[in-house]
């Protein structure tokens, strides 16, 4: 199923350059900024080295429902990989990443550009341009919209494009607030961050896009995206074990980032619940502390082990993936396509990056 959705990867890169390539000539016109073309040359190469996941997940409902995508269904890939793009940049200046998909960050890439000019802020400045970068790839994103010929469901998806948005925008603040603060949220509360941070953008909303495309009723759109809502969940719980467990070259970070940042995990408040006084004290010195050790994750993950947390999420994760698989078996489709959509769980319950 990875690969099905991934077979659409090189058409999706190969209407990104035409269509951005169309932007700069028509920018051309306007401006001759050196700073908005080399971000337009940054967004491309940023956008077309990652997976293209949700892209592929937008062409492949398309022929889910019509037995084909459409050059419609290829624009509004290009769209979501933009917003991807967007929220990314934005979020490695939020968390301070300066390592992205095994390679330096935008925002970072502008500090060593203001080292070079002797910026006395150079850092400042990295966080400025990345600031604007990423406003720039949004913007993109609802250019690439308005090239939809289907008329009577653009109106619909700019709606849905900017909902989808502000939920992602309410989870990074509810994620920023959680990762700033000693407060250890409930178990629902960080299944409603993963679901609004993670879920709908990458899930839901790229199933919902091909469906609405397809014009299928609004009964089965529903569907999908409570199907898109699990999965997403599945995803961001794998995706917190890989960046414990995983592999550093694979995973393009750091292992024990999430630790440094002191991100609120199934990991951590599972592990907090059933710590000792001493250990959540010790614990507490390495949440969130930029200058930790090796030895300092190591010591979480000794403590995840002793108390079994990992077999806790893995649970958790599972569960999930059932609910998923439940509603696959309600969709409308042929067989062939719910065999996909199974598998589509399946790897994201075993992917190694």
């Amino acid at each position: 199923m990875f690969k099905l959705i991934t077979s659409h990867r090189s058409v999706i890169i190969d209407e990104m350059l035409r269509f951005i390539e169309g932007l700069k000539v028509e920018a051309s016109n306007i401006t001759s900024s050196k700073w908005y073309f080399d971000a337009i040359d940054r967004i491309y190469l940023f956008s077309t080295s990652g997976k293209m996941i949700r892209g592929g997940l937008i062409l492949f409902t398309e022929e889910m429902f019509k037995g084909s995508y459409s050059k419609d269904g290829v624009y509004l890939a290009i769209a979501t990989e933009l917003l991807q793009s967007a929220l990314l940049i934005h979020d490695d200046i939020m968390d301070k990443d300066m390592i992205r998909r095994g390679s330096k960050t935008i925002f970072f890439q502008y500090k060593e550009i203001g080292d070079k000019e002797g910026i006395e802020d150079s850092y400042h400045f990295g966080e400025s341009m990345g600031i604007c970068i990423g406003d720039i790839a949004l913007d993109m994103c609802f250019s690439a919209v308005g090239y939809l010929s289907n008329v009577k469901v653009i109106n619909r998806i700019i709606k849905k494009f900017g909902l989808e948005l502000s939920i992602v925008g309410g989870g990074q603040m509810e994620d920023i607030y959680l990762s700033s603060s000693n407060y250890i949220p409930t178990e629902e509360e960080i299944i409603s961050i993963y679901k609004m941070k993670t879920s709908r953008y990458s899930f839901s909303l790229p199933f919902s896009l091909g469906a609405i495309l397809s014009e299928v009723d609004d009964s089965v759109i529903k569907l999908l995206e409570s199907f898109g809502d699990d999965l997403g969940i599945v995803f961001q719980i794998h995706d917190d074990e890989i960046g414990l467990f995983g592999n550093q070259e694979a995973i393009g970070k750091p292992i024990g980032s999430d630790i440094k940042e002191n991100k609120k995990t199934l990991f951590l408040i599972y592990l907090m619940r059933l710590a000792t006084e001493e250990e959540k004290r010790r614990l507490s010195g390495i949440f969130g502390n930029e200058k930790i050790t090796k030895e300092d994750v190591e010591t979480v993950l000794n403590l995840i082990e002793k108390y079994k947390v990992r077999e806790m999420v893995l649970s958790k994760k599972e569960e999930f993936a059932n609910k998923a698989r439940e509603k696959i078996k309600l969709l409308p489709v042929e067989e062939k396509y719910k065999k996909h959509l199974f598998e589509l769980v399946d790897y994201n319950l075993s992917r190694n990056k």
